[in-house]
């Protein structure tokens, strides 16, 4: 959801998501840079000074900053910085990222589980179901703005038809983080088979090269013990054809070489 504030100028780009996924950070910057560019429209006469600071606010029911060290950071703002002086180019950029079930468990981990802030209050307002039926948590009941929204939501849900269109909302929400949940798990089946086929290819490639190495090892073997024979034969026939210029008879050479006189006259 945009919103301009009619006095500054600026920009606010409001988005409430149930479960962010892999793909939300370059997602929410895509809406920011629409948003920033959008000011100038095509075709008019504006100029690069009318351009305002615009602002991606974005409550993530989910986690989106899952490593061990940022557990306890559930507040995230990003801006465009001098990487070496950190200071703000223009100052027109601005991604802030709040996410509810990280706050309620880094709450939980308080003495006191309070919070310390008004940004932290409505975090609780906003991260916890709001049951009409009790009154509102006393951590918060001290803020005027969220009792009005708590009173404005108490009055949604008397009305049978609004009543109802938020069960609608909400049953499309929780269809929409189950269809999200089931992508994500098939994306990740789909990384987990495509390893596996990449393992059992890598396995057939070694398998076939260990193969093809052992029958290149049996032909060669196979062309050695050819040779030899040719080189017996080859010493056998010179032998016997000596030995048949000194007038010797088959028979009395197959006698001498030890072998049949069938193999002689063969020879």
């Amino acid at each position: 959801m945009r919103a301009k504030d009619d006095l500054s100028g600026e920009w606010v780009n409001l988005e409430v998501q149930v479960n962010p996924g892999f793909h939300y950070p370059p997602r929410s910057k895509f809406y920011l840079a629409g948003m920033y560019r959008d000011q100038l429209e095509k075709g008019k006469d504006g100029l690069y000074s009318d351009l305002k600071a615009c602002y991606g606010i974005h409550i993530l029911v989910g986690t989106l900053f899952d490593k061990p060290e940022e557990e306890d950071f559930w507040f995230n703002h990003y801006a465009m910085l001098n990487t070496r002086t950190h200071k703000a180019l223009v100052n027109h950029w601005h991604l802030y990222y709040i996410e509810l079930e990280k706050y309620l468990r880094s709450l939980e981990k308080k003495a006191e589980a309070r919070p310390l802030n008004e940004l932290e209050e409505w975090t609780l307002f906003i991260g916890t179901i709001q049951d009409n039926d009790r009154p509102l948590d006393e951590r918060i009941n001290h803020n005027p703005m969220i009792r009005e929204v708590y009173k404005m939501i108490e009055t949604f849900t008397k009305n049978d038809h609004l009543r109802e269109k938020y069960r609608v909302q909400e049953e499309f929400i929780r269809v929409q983080k189950t269809n999200e949940y089931m992508t994500e798990k098939m994306r990740q089946e789909i990384i987990r088979l495509g390893h596996e086929v990449e393992h059992f290819m890598a396995e057939q490639e070694r398998i076939t090269a260990e193969n093809k190495a052992a029958l290149q090892a049996q032909e060669r073997e196979r062309a050695e013990k050819e040779r030899e024979k040719a080189e017996k034969e080859a010493i056998m026939k010179k032998a016997i054809h000596g030995m048949r210029n000194q007038g010797l008879p088959d028979e009395g050479i197959a006698s001498i070489l030890g072998i049949s006189e069938a193999v002689v006259r063969g020879l």
